[in-house]
This record gives structure tokens, C-alpha cells and sequence, in this order.
């Protein structure tokens, strides 16, 4: 093949390459976008509580004797605890299908005809938030590296809500409102000059 026919080749699979060309909409949105973050939480809460009582304690102290070297080991104690109960969850958003299919669900559980709004509420805001937390999450890992990637289902997730402290579950609702429930990320970057507006 001569060197002519090699480039008038090559020239064409370019052009080729850059003509448009047709695609699959579902496959290019599936699973494809949204937003993730590690969150850390710590499940000892009495270690943690302890370790706050015993600071003040510390910070009380003017100048540092036998008593203060005490606290201070009980409080390097007491943090190694802390640091050994934490769980780093990894958390991506999910698309609207899985909102309405959760609502949709809440709805066929919790909401019943002639009952009144307020009788089932908070089951049905319970369940709702516990099972986007559920699928938000898509892998748990421990202080020392185990790592969980199971699919957590409502059941599942309810226990792990109701075994955390309250501000380590608050703050895996508060990521998951981010991630999945709130809006206006490409509106707020076009509005900021980051994307064209076109």
C-alpha cells in the first residue's frame, strides 16, 4: 500500500471519527453525574463524652503536675477509643427515579385514606429519610480499613440509625439532603460565569 493510500486512509477515519454521530441517551445518564463525599463519624459516645469532661477538667488546671499527667493519659486513652469507633461512610447521590420510588413506597406504607396527615407523618418522613440515607451509601469503612460495600436496605439502615449518636446520624441526613435532594448545581455554576450559557 502506497504512502498516498495510507494518508487518504487515515483522513477518512478522521473525518469519520469526527462526524456526529447518534447515541444512547439512557446509557450516557445512567448511573453517571452525581454527586459523592466521604463523611466520618464516630460511634463512641461515651468515650467522646468523657474525653470533653475530662479536657475541661484539663483546661482548669493552671500548671501541670501529677493530677494533669493523669487526665492526660485518661484523655489519650478515651481519644484512641473515639478514633477506633470510626466509620467513613461513601455516599453518592442518587437520581429522581429513586426519590419517587421511595416516596412512592413511603406513600403505599404509611399514607391511608380518611387518616389525617399528622397521624402518619413522622412514619412516613422516617422512613423516607432512612431509606435515601440507605441508598445513598455506597460503601462503609472501619478505623482499621475493613470495608463494607453491601447494598443497605430501610431495615437495615433504621438499625444503624438508631444505634448512632444522634449528630453522626444528623450529619449522613445532611449529606444525603446535599447529594441527593438539593438543586441548582448547573444553575449556580452557569449563573457564576463557570459553564457558557448557550
Amino acid at each position: 500500500m502506497s504512502e498516498e493510500n495510507v494518508t487518504k486512509e487515515v483522513v477518512d477515519m478522521v473525518q469519520e471519527a469526527q462526524k456526529p454521530s447518534t447515541f444512547n441517551l439512557a446509557d450516557v445518564i445512567k448511573e453517571r453525574g452525581y454527586p459523592s463525599k466521604e463523611v466520618t463519624i464516630y460511634t463512641d459516645a461515651e468515650a467522646a463524652f468523657q474525653l470533653v469532661e475530662i479536657e475541661d477538667k484539663m483546661n482548669n488546671i493552671t500548671e501541670a503536675g501529677e493530677e494533669y499527667s493523669k487526665l492526660e493519659k485518661q484523655a489519650d486513652e478515651l481519644a484512641e477509643r473515639v478514633r477506633s469507633s470510626q466509620l467513613t461512610f461513601l455516599m453518592r447521590g442518587v437520581g429522581q427515579g429513586v426519590v419517587e420510588r421511595v416516596s412512592e413506597k413511603a406513600d403505599k406504607l404509611y399514607k391511608k385514606k380518611d387518616v389525617p396527615e399528622e397521624e402518619y407523618s413522622n412514619d412516613w418522613f422516617k422512613y423516607y429519610v432512612t431509606s435515601l440515607v440507605a441508598e445513598n451509601v455506597v460503601k462503609v469503612t472501619d478505623s482499621e480499613g475493613n470495608v463494607d460495600e453491601s447494598h443497605f436496605d430501610y431495615d437495615q439502615m433504621l438499625e444503624i440509625r438508631n444505634s448512632l449518636p444522634a449528630d453522626s446520624w444528623g450529619l449522613l441526613v445532611s449529606t444525603m439532603q446535599k447529594l441527593t435532594l438539593a438543586s441548582g448545581y448547573f444553575k449556580g455554576l452557569t449563573d457564576a460565569g463557570f459553564l457558557p450559557k448557550s
